[in-house]
Order: structure tokens, then sequence, then C-alpha cells
């Protein structure tokens, strides 16, 4: 049973390896990128409501680790990531609230899904979720599956599109339903 084991291991070390080397360059050109800004369009499907709720806003990324994420419609709610801390903000309902990673440890590889593939960080990314890789730099695709059984009963798979080194699509696939972000980068 052992030398099976060992065998299987072998056999898929170089498929694990190439997809490894495919990702080096998207990954590359990710943490080329200091900074970022886009347009996003969010839909979250919820299993209580009869449609599609809708977000307008907009994405800044500016490296090593600071993520903001400020909706404009239908209300203003801001959202910044930056070192160990979040900070969520909806000044129409007097909402300020900061979040410390180190208190809430299952908020941590959901930001990272996020900051970690803007940055590049392969190791981050592995570190938190199995990490499944598809395509090349001109169209790629992550499919990331918490390893956490915590965040895993949330959040079952979070997949991330991109062209080159820009995030185009981010999709989360929860225990309650279904977000897609359709992201837009401006020059």
């Amino acid at each position: 049973m052992k030398r099976r084991v060992v065998l299987t291991a072998c056999l898929l070390l170089p498929v694990a390896a190439r997809a490894q080397d495919a990702m080096a360059p998207v990954m590359a050109a990710l943490a080329a990128r200091r900074t970022s800004r886009a347009t996003f369009v969010e839909e979250k499907e919820l299993q209580e409501l009869d449609r599609p709720l809708t977000a307008r806003g907009v994405l800044v990324w500016r490296a090593p680790d600071r993520l903001e994420k400020l909706t404009t419609e239908p209300f203003e709610e801001r959202l910044l990531v930056e070192g160990d801390r979040l900070l969520l903000e909806r000044p129409d309902r007097g909402i300020r609230q900061e979040i410390d990673f180190d208190t809430a440890p299952e908020v941590r590889p959901l930001v990272e899904a996020v900051r970690a593939t803007h940055a590049g960080d392969a190791a981050t990314l592995r570190r938190h979720f199995r990490v499944e890789f598809s395509g090349a730099l001109p169209h790629w695709r992550l499919l990331l599956v918490p390893l956490s059984n915590r965040v895993l009963a949330a959040v079952q798979r979070i997949t991330l599109e991109g062209e080159g080194g820009a995030i185009r699509l981010m999709e989360i696939h929860g225990r309650d339903g279904h977000s897609r972000m359709v992201v837009t980068p401006t020059p």
C-alpha cells in the first residue's frame, strides 16, 4: 500500500510541477502591477431572495497589501484591508467596524484569495487553499478551495479569472448563495 502511494505521488509530481510552471508567469505579471484601479459590477444570488442583488463600485490595489473595495450603488460601503486589519464602513447606517485577522482567522483566507492573487503571491494562496490553475498569461483561471473546515463550511470555492496581470472575474460559491463580480480595469 505504501509503495502504491509513493508511486502515485511520483507519477503526479510532474503534473503538479507543470501546473506550477504554467502559473508562474501569471503570478509574476500580477506581482509586477504595484497599483491598479478597476470598476466592478457584482451580482449576489442568495437563497432567500427572488432576484440577485447588484452592486457597483471601484476596486483599488496598492502593493504590498492594501486592497480597497468602494461600493457606490445601491449604497455606499467601504471595505479596506491593509496588513492584518479589515475596516468596514457603512455611513448610511453609522457602521464602522475594524477586524483584526488574529481575532477572526476565518476571515483571512477570504481576503487572501483576492489580495494574494493581486500580489502574485502563490505561496499565500497555497497556505489557505487547494489551488488549481488553468490557462496561460493571455487568459487564466484560478480555482481556490479552502483548506480550513471553518471557511469551507461557508465558502466551497472561489474562482478568479484574468488576462495578463489583471483580474477580470471573481466568483464565490457559498453555502447560502453565489456572487459574481465582473472587474474592468481603468487606466
